[in-house]
Parts: C-alpha cells; structure tokens; sequence
C-alpha cells in the first residue's frame, strides 16, 4: 500500500499490509461412492462392537469447513448399528444370520456455516461362512512393499495384494 499525507511536496511510504483469506464453505462434502454395496459373513452376537465397514467422504474447503462429521440417518431404526462420527467406521454388536440384508443411509455433515451435506447408501449382504478350506494360499508375490506419501487421499488406492485364481471364497481380515 502506498501511503502519502497529500501535502505539497509530500512524502510518500510503502506499508506492506497482510491479509488472511479465510475459506468460504463452497463445497459440500462428497462421497466417492453414492452406494456401497458389501457382503459379509453371517456372525453371532458379539459384546464388542465389531467393525462392518468404513465408509468415507472428502470435502474441498479448508479448515473447520472440511471437519467432517457422519451419522446413520435411515435404516437404523431397530438400533443394530452404530457408526463413530469421525472414523465413518460402521459397526454392530448384533447377529446378523446368512440371507439378510440391511440398507442404511450414512450422512456426511461438514462444521462450516452454513452447513453442508450429503448421504450415501450402505447395502450390506449377510453371507454364508463357507467351512475352513485345507488348500494353501499362494499369492502372487512372495513379498508385498507399498509406499504412501502423507498428502495421499484417503480414497487413494495403496497397492493390490493378489492370489492365484481360486474355485472357493477368501476370506481375510487386515490386521
């Protein structure tokens, strides 16, 4: 900014000024995907909540405009599920037997003003447990190395850990 007392012969300075743009919540959270749609093995009831799925979304705002918040706002009302509202982590201490279905509504809620949000459906398809197999698993590779950089998204693929073709179901749990 040029500053001047506007006199006759005035002197003129230069003042740097700072200016902070804050971010206007212009975008609305969004879910990579507007149905999930899962299978799952039957489970009995369980004391600990156990994890179902995780679904997720990204907002593009800065700051407290991008802090996220989820909840189930439909298919819920015989409180079978729970989910945390800021993992998006989907669970249940419920048993859930082989042919049932549950369809919830998860809704993505950002902390701007106003707010914004958006939903998405999780199709969960209760399954069989098929009996323990006696076959090896042979992967692909002996070893698996993925690198992630930390500005990755969450949505970013890692890697692909891959088996030789098989006639049965896998069933895996990443530890």
């Amino acid at each position: 900014v040029l500053v001047s007392d506007g006199g006759p012969g005035a002197r003129q300075s230069t003042v740097w000024v700072m200016v902070q743009v804050l971010d206007e919540n212009d975008n609305k959270p969004t879910f990579p995907e507007k149905v999930y749609q899962v299978k799952l093995p039957e489970r009995e009831r369980r004391k600990k909540g156990e994890a179902i799925y995780r679904v997720f979304a990204y907002d593009r705002d800065d700051g407290p405009n991008s802090d996220l918040s989820y909840s189930i706002v439909d298919g819920n009302e015989d409180g079978k599920f729970f989910i945390d509202p800021k993992t998006a982590v989907v669970s249940s201490r419920k048993a859930f037997t082989a042919g049932s279905y549950d369809i919830l509504t998860v809704k993505v809620t950002d902390n701007g003003r106003p707010q914004r949000s958006s939903t998405a459906r999780l199709h969960i398809e209760w399954i069989r447990r098929p009996p323990p197999s006696t076959l090896p698993l042979l992967f692909d590779e002996q070893f698996y190395n993925f690198t992630i950089m930390e500005n990755d998204k969450v949505s970013e693929i890692v890697g692909v850990v891959s088996l030789q073709q098989r006639s049965t179901l896998v069933w895996f749990d990443i530890t």
